[in-house]
C-alpha cells in the first residue's frame, strides 16, 4: 500500500495526538487550585482526572470502528471539533459536576483522535518508510504524557487553571483548517459493515468496572462488596466479549492481532511502561509543593527532564530498535526506569534540584526506549482493517495503563499516608503527655492535632488559644478575690488593685509559658510529620522498584520471532 499525504499528514496527526495526551496529565499539578476554584471534594476532584482516561480506555476500540465505517479523515475532523468543544466547556467550569461532564465530551473527542491519529500518521507512508511516522507519533504520546506538569503548572501560575483548558481550542480550531487543506475527504476509502453491538456492549462492561474498582477501590476497600462485583463482572465481560468476538462476522476486535508477538509484546510493554512513567509524573509535582514547598511553576520546571529525555532521545531509540530489533532496548529502557525509581527510593524533603532532576532525565530516557519500541513494534506488517483494529487496542491498552497508574500509585500513596499519619499521632500524643500544662489545655491540643491530621495538612500547627479572653479574665478574677480572702475586711478595697496587678502579671507569665510550650511542641509535631509523611513517597517507589526491573522481561517476548509470520494478518478493506 503506498503512503498518502506524507509527511504533513503526520505532522498534522501528531497535533492531535499531542493535545489528548496532554490533557491526560495536564490536570495533575493544576488540581489544587481547581480545588480551591470550584471549592470541590476529594472525590470530585479524583473524577475530573480519572474520567478522562476511563472514556478513552472505553470508548478508543468502538470509536476507531466508526472511523472506519464513515471515513477515517472526516472522522478525525470530527473529533478535533469534539474535543475543542469539551476543552472551551472545562475552561468555562463554575462547579466540579460541569467540569466532570466537560471533560467526558473532552474524552468524546480524544477517544477518536488518538486510534485516528496514529493510523491515519501511519498509513500516510509506504511500509517501508514507516520508522518515522511510528517514531515521530510515539515520540510525541510520551512526550505530551511527560509535559503535561509542566505545561500545566507553567499556565496555572502565569495566567489562570482555566487557561489549561482553553489553550487547546486555537489549537484544535487551526487543526481543522489545516486538515480541510491536507486531507482527502471526498470518495475516502470506507468499510462496509455492520457494528458488532455484542462486541460493543461486552467490551464497555468489562472496562468500565475495572477502571471504577481502580478509582474507588481504595475507596471502597478492595475486597469489599462493591469491589467483587466489579471483578465478577470484568472477568464475565470479558469471556464473553471474546465468545462474541469469535462468532461475529465483523467483530469490533480481531482477535488474530494476538497471535502476532510483536503486537503482543508491544501492548504489554506500552501498558508497563506507561504505568511506571504516570506513577511518577503524578505524585512527583505533589511531593515537590507539598512537601518541599515549590511553586507549581518551580515544580513544573523540575520535572520538565522528563519531557526533554523524551524528545531528545526517542527517535535514537526508534532508529535503533529498527537496526537491533525491539528486545534489547525494551529492557535497557525499563532498566533505565529502575534506575531513576532507586534514586526515587531516597527521596526526602532535603533532596536538592540536581538530584530531581538527574533522576527525572533517567526516568524519561528509559521511557523513550520503551515507548519507541513498543509504537513501532505495534504495527508489525498490519494494513487497512487490521492496522486500524491495532491502533484501537493499542490506545485502549495505553489508556488503560495510565488509569492503572493512578488507581495504584494513589491508592499505594494514600495507604503509605495513612500509616504514617498514625505514627505522627503516636508521636503527638506521647510528646503531649510529657508537656507541662493542665489537662484542660492538653485535651485541646490533642483535639487540634487530631483535626490537622485527619484534614490531611502536611503542617500541623497544633498551638490552638489556651485561653479565651472571658476565661483570662475568670481566673484573674478568681484568683484575687481568692487573694483578698486572706486581707481583712476593711483593708480590701485599698488592697484590690496592687493584688490586681499582682495576679494579672502571673496569670499573663503562665499563660505564655505555657503557650511557649505548646508552640514548642507544635513545632516538634510539625517537623516530624514533615518527615514521616514524606517518606511515603520514598517507600512506595522503593516497593516498585522490583516490578520495574520484572518488566525488563516483557522485552524477551520479541526474542527471536521470524522474519515473516506465518499468519496471514493483511485484510483488505472493502470500499464503499
Amino acid at each position: 500500500m503506498k503512503g498518502t499525504g506524507g509527511m504533513k499528514v503526520v505532522l498534522l496527526m501528531c497535533i492531535g495526538v499531542f493535545v489528548c495526551m496532554l490533557d491526560s496529565t495536564i490536570m495533575n499539578i493544576t488540581l489544587p487550585a481547581i480545588q480551591d476554584s470550584l471549592h470541590t471534594t476529594l472525590e470530585t476532584s479524583s473524577w475530573m482526572l480519572n474520567v478522562y482516561t476511563m472514556t478513552i480506555a472505553v470508548l478508543a476500540i468502538p470509536m476507531a470502528r466508526f472511523a472506519e465505517m464513515f471515513g477515517r479523515n472526516k472522522f478525525y475532523i470530527v473529533g478535533l471539533f469534539v474535543f475543542g468543544l469539551g476543552s472551551a466547556l472545562c475552561g468555562l467550569a463554575n462547579n466540579g459536576d460541569f467540569l466532570i461532564a466537560a471533560r467526558f465530551i473532552q474524552s468524546i473527542g480524544a477517544a477518536i483522535l488518538i486510534p485516528g491519529s496514529m493510523v491515519i500518521g501511519i498509513a500516510s507512508m509506504p511500509i517501508e518508510k514507516r520508522i518515522l511516522p511510528l517514531t515521530l507519533l510515539g515520540a510525541t504520546q510520551g512526550l505530551a504524557t511527560a509535559l503535561g506538569p509542566t505545561v500545566g503548572g507553567i499556565i496555572t501560575e502565569k495566567l489562570s487553571w482555566h487557561w489549561v483548558f482553553y489553550v487547546n481550542v486555537p489549537i484544535c480550531l487551526l487543526a481543522i483548517v489545516a486538515a480541510f487543506i491536507i486531507l482527502t475527504l471526498k470518495k475516502e476509502t470506507r468499510v462496509k459493515s455492520k457494528i458488532d453491538w455484542f462486541g460493543l456492549f461486552f467490551s464497555v462492561s468489562a472496562i468500565f468496572p475495572l477502571n471504577l474498582v481502580l478509582i474507588k477501590g481504595n475507596t471502597w476497600g478492595w475486597v469489599s462488596t462493591l469491589a467483587v462485583i466489579c471483578y465478577l463482572m470484568t472477568a464475565a465481560s470479558i469471556v464473553l466479549f471474546i465468545v462474541a468476538e469469535k462468532k461475529s462476522k465483523a467483530p469490533m476486535v480481531n482477535l488474530t492481532l494476538f497471535k502476532d508477538r510483536l503486537f503482543t509484546g508491544s501492548v504489554v510493554t506500552v501498558t508497563t511502561g506507561f504505568i511506571f512513567l504516570i506513577g511518577v509524573m503524578v505524585l512527583l509535582p505533589q511531593f515537590l509543593t507539598n512537601f518541599q514547598h515549590k511553586t507549581e511553576l518551580q515544580a513544573a520546571l523540575l520535572v520538565t527532564p522528563v519531557s526533554a529525555a523524551i524528545f531528545v532521545f526517542s527517535n535514537f531509540a526508534g532508529l535503533l530498535s529498527k537496526k537491533i530489533g525491539y528486545t534489547i532496548p525494551v529492557i535497557v529502557g525499563f532498566g533505565i526506569m529502575g534506575i531513576a525509581y532507586y534514586l526515587l527510593h531516597n527521596l526526602t524533603i532535603n533532596s536538592t534540584p540536581k538530584e530531581i532532576i538527574l533522576l527525572c532525565s533517567l526516568l524519561g530516557l528509559g521511557f523513550s526506549f520503551v515507548i519507541s519500541s513498543a509504537t513501532i513494534a505495534s504495527t508489525s506488517s498490519f494494513e487497512g482493517e487490521m492496522l486500524t483494529a491495532s491502533q484501537s487496542v493499542f490506545s485502549m491498552l495505553r489508556q488503560v495503563g495510565v488509569v492503572l497508574a493512578v488507581a495504584i500509585f494513589v491508592a499505594g500513596l494514600s495507604n503509605n499516608i495513612h500509616d504514617k499519619k498514625q505514627d505522627v499521632a503516636l508521636f503527638a500524643a506521647q510528646k503531649l503527655e510529657k508537656l507541662d500544662v493542665p489537662e484542660s489545655v492538653k485535651e485541646t491540643i490533642l483535639r487540634e492535632t487530631q483535626k490537622s491530621i485527619n484534614a490531611g495538612k502536611q503542617d500541623l500547627k497544633p498551638n490552638p488559644a489556651l485561653i479565651t479572653s472571658k476565661e483570662r479574665l475568670q481566673i484573674i478574677d478568681a484568683n484575687v478575690q481568692a487573694a483578698l480572702v486572706a486581707i481583712p475586711e476593711e483593708q480590701r478595697p485599698l488592697a484590690k488593685g496592687q493584688i490586681y496587678q499582682t495576679v494579672e502579671k502571673q496569670v499573663d507569665e503562665e499563660i505564655a509559658k505555657e503557650g511557649k510550650l505548646v508552640k514548642t511542641y507544635g513545632n516538634q509535631v510539625t517537623d516530624y510529620a514533615q518527615k514521616t509523611i514524606s517518606t511515603s513517597f520514598a517507600d512506595l517507589y522503593k516497593s516498585s522498584i522490583p516490578f520495574v526491573l520484572v518488566c525488563c522481561l516483557t522485552g524477551f517476548v520479541f526474542w527471536e520471532r521470524k522474519k515473516k509470520s506465518e499468519l496471514t494478518l493483511v485484510n483488505t478493506p472493502a470500499a464503499e
